[in-house]
């Protein structure tokens, strides 16, 4: 998940249909595709599918309220500045206060999963690494990534997202061949429900509409198109690799992964017991996760420099960094099996009031209160917004609930 906060005023050709399409869909796939089968795999396949439609329609219908309220903005607007427009200067707070936790959250998440594989490497080339040392050094690495700015970041997520794409289905293809039914037809019904604040955050792609229209020239169709057609496509693609994760470990296994709050992709030598099989497994898990976090770190550092007014240059930049990189690396270290918590509450609590409370809210006080505009990007008036705002606070309350330690993926 990837985003950048604010949104310059762009004079250039616009982006195409398919341009806008990959940067959705581009937003949405990374760690969190590492998750979603440890949190709905002991619910059972059919199951983890109905809930994987329910979160990925919320979330393409809440990315529709926010294009609609987008468009009520003039040019440049970002998340913050719409949020003071609609809320007054508390609502601002609240949406500044959101992204820091939500971006921490997954900072670490990615630190907590990446790191692991990291120390792994480095041990076989004799470095032994271990504790604090292992998280501090990933975090050095691709925060040194970071802070050579935005086209390094390019180039690295280009290579990055080529090999991440050929690992993807060199798995789908290798492991379809090991798909039972019977592991399919498993099902466990009344938990299908609890991997939702999971798949908040891998459907998190809101944060890119404010920039998106502008390269779109808000021309509001393709932006609906690319909306729609962008989150198609991680649901796709992560429906094929639940199918695929399901069908071949057994309940064991994926409960093992939760209970060790690991990324699924640490068990998938068990599906043929080749070495390269866990070889591809290991770095594609990397490759996921590394994707992603130079992403968010990046849009760290801008909301960063934008909310403290600082130049992103120089030592300057460096204190960013840092101030982006060692908060998560001393919670990650402390807590190394955080991985599937931190992704849950990112989703449960980040996810659901930034693109859930917030677009819901844009649009009710924009048309019942401001009358602005008549073209509804969602149908269905008060009912429907009230639907979603009841999903939201409901996807709320059962993060709560777990973090009370009501229930748990491995129990």
């Amino acid at each position: 998940m990837t985003s950048n906060l604010k949104s310059p005023s762009i004079h250039h050709p616009p982006f195409s249909l398919i341009s806008g399409v990959l940067l959705i869909a581009g937003t949405c796939i990374g760690a969190g595709m590492l998750a979603l089968p440890v949190v709905t795999g002991t619910a059972g396949f059919l199951p983890s599918m109905l809930i994987n439609t329910v979160c990925w329609l919320f979330m393409l219908l809440t990315g529709l309220l926010f294009l609609e309220a987008t468009l009520w903005m003039k040019e440049g607007a970002n998340v913050l500045s719409m949020a003071r427009h609609f809320f007054g200067p508390y609502g601002q707070w609240l949406g500044g206060f959101t992204f820091l936790f939500l971006y921490y959250c997954l900072e670490v998440s990615y630190i907590s999963g990446g790191t692991p594989i990291f120390i792994s490497q480095a041990n076989s080339l004799g470095l032994q690494l271990q504790g604090y040392t292992g998280y501090f050094l990933f975090s050095l690495i691709f925060g040194f990534i970071v802070f050579l700015g935005s086209r390094m970041i390019d180039r690295v997520n280009w290579i990055l997202m080529i090999a991440l794409i050929i690992s993807y289905f060199l798995l789908i293809f290798v492991g379809s061949r090991e798909v039972k039914t019977s592991n399919l037809l498993r099902q466990n019904w009344p938990i299908f429900i609890l991997a939702a604040p999971t798949l908040f955050s891998a459907y998190g792609y809101h944060n890119v509409i404010p920039s998106l229209a502008n390269f779109m020239h808000r021309n509001v169709q393709p932006l609906r198109w690319a909306i729609i057609i962008g989150t198609s496509n991680p649901f796709l693609i992560y429906a094929i690799w639940q199918w695929m994760i399901i069908g071949t470990l057994s309940e064991v296994q994926i409960a093992q992964a939760a209970a060790e709050g690991i990324p699924i992709t640490q068990l998938l030598h068990t599906i043929t017991g080749h070495p390269w099989v866990s070889f591809l497994g290991t770095y594609f898990g990397y490759f996921a996760l590394v994707t992603s976090f130079l992403g968010v770190s990046l849009s760290m550092v801008d909301f960063l420099a934008d909310g403290l007014s600082v130049h992103k240059e120089g030592w300057k930049r460096l204190m960013l960094c840092l101030a982006v990189f060692i908060p998560p690396s001393l919670i990650a270290g402390t807590y190394p099996g955080i991985f599937l918590e931190a992704l849950g509450i990112a989703g449960g609590f980040g996810e659901a009031i930034l693109n859930g409370l917030f677009p819901i809210g844009m649009v009710w006080i924009g048309r019942y209160k401001l009358h602005l505009g008549t073209e509804h990007q969602v149908k269905g008036g008060r009912i429907v917004l009230s639907l979603l705002l009841a999903f939201t606070f409901l996807i709320i309350g059962l993060e709560t609930y777990h973090l009370m330690g009501g229930w748990s993926f491995s129990s």
